[in-house]
């Protein structure tokens, strides 16, 4: 391996380790461009058997954030974010589940390479999503589970308690060859 091809790597992986959740955001706008960027990551992301079940509404109206901030306990930090990325995902079981986290992580990085700052909210109820379905006019064959929030971080603000932003060690969440081994 190259001297270039390493640190290339490292860089890579360095990126993969520091992404983190951001829920204070500065009131800066994001670029139509930065978030068109985004959209062709998500569009490539891959999905279980290609079906590619997503469908993506970016929201940057502030007053329709704040509504979406308010359908669940877990969307609250969407009132402060610049843009939002509404993920509505067709079907149901573990792979839905799994193309939905695949999908959401593939954007934060991007977002991260771009310096933009993102974290995810939750849509928990069948009641939240319906409130985020009559919101945005998604139709009922799609499920709104989650979010992408997006926006410069406030640096200034704490983005998480001390305890949840620390790791477990390596042994305590990896075993070789054999549970507990």
């Amino acid at each position: 391996m190259s001297t270039h091809e390493n640190s290339q790597s490292e860089a890579v992986l360095t990126s993969l380790r520091s992404l983190r959740q951001s829920r204070q955001f500065l009131p800066d706008p994001i670029g139509r461009g930065d978030l068109e960027q985004l959209l062709e990551v998500a569009r490539w992301t891959g999905s279980a058997k290609n079906t590619q079940p997503w469908h993506l509404v970016v929201v940057t109206d502030p007053d329709v954030n704040a509504r979406l901030a308010a359908a669940g306990a877990f969307a609250g930090f969407l009132e402060g974010v610049t843009a939002s990325i509404v993920i509505a995902v067709r079907g149901e079981g573990r792979s839905v589940a799994y193309d939905d986290g695949r999908l959401s992580e593939r954007v934060m990085l991007a977002a991260q390479a771009l310096g933009i700052g993102s974290g995810t909210a939750w849509f928990s109820t069948p009641e939240n999503r319906q409130q985020v379905r009559d919101l945005l006019g998604i139709p009922a064959d799609l499920e709104p589970w989650s979010a992408i929030g997006l926006g410069y971080t406030d640096a200034t603000q704490a983005q998480a308690a001390p305890s949840l932003s620390g790791r477990k060690p390596i042994s305590e969440v990896v075993s070789w060859e054999r549970y507990g081994a």
